[in-house]
């Protein structure tokens, strides 16, 4: 899997996104849009912070899907290309937002990103993966309509928050779920206790 190196810490990371919930959506003091959605200037600390942490959370989305189009799609015989190759172009266009809304003052750099190989090492391995990883990004957005401080980033979290649940439903349907959430979504959750997730399951590295 790709390695994606930056100057952010695992540490770093974990302290930073305790200060609000992680969230794959937003704008750092500069106006930036995303489908039609504009975002105003005069952004918070922790909504920088936020928008760092769902820029890294991002980046391990799109390297995940780039690896199921380019590799693991053929390999274990997944079916309906068209979906991974939309949620791939989903995902980068999420990251290019995040981007652009922090500029390349609060663009996080430094960070280590992989992806252990029990994780992809089965059809089985990797659906399972996609299902927790999707359902963890609902829930972090759902957490992020509670702190983000604008009205425009809660609507937007809210909004990718459906996105993410589209996702969901497909890879848990493959995988041999029910492919829905609960009737009022996941649980939402918090910035700390997703970053420290992401590092205990391996995906995130000092």
């Amino acid at each position: 899997m790709t390695e994606v190196t930056s100057d952010v810490s695992r540490g770093q990371f974990i302290r930073n996104a305790a200060k609000g919930s992680v969230v794959l959506v937003g704008a750092g003091g500069v106006l930036a849009t995303m489908d039609g959605v504009a975002f105003a200037k005069g952004t918070t600390k922790s909504d920088i912070t936020i928008l760092q942490t769902g820029y890294i959370a991002e980046t391990l989305a799109v390297t995940i899907y780039e690896a199921i189009v380019k590799t693991y799609y053929a390999k274990f015989k997944l079916g309906n290309k068209d979906y991974f190759t939309h949620a791939l172009a989903n995902e980068k266009a999420h990251r290019a937002a995040w981007k652009t809304a922090l500029g390349s003052r609060h663009t996080p750099k430094g960070f280590k990103l992989t992806v252990p190989a029990k994780y992809v090492s089965s059809r089985h391995a990797l659906l399972k993966t996609g299902v927790t990883l999707e359902e963890a990004f609902v829930s972090t957005y759902l957490g992020a309509v509670e702190k983000f401080s604008s009205v425009d980033l809660k609507e937007a979290a809210a909004g990718v928050a459906a996105n993410e649940a589209t996702h969901y439903s497909f890879l848990d349907a493959a995988y041999g779920g029910h492919a829905v959430l609960p009737a009022f979504g996941p649980k939402p959750i918090s910035a700390a206790k997703a970053a420290s997730t992401l590092a205990s399951l391996g995906f995130l590295r000092s």
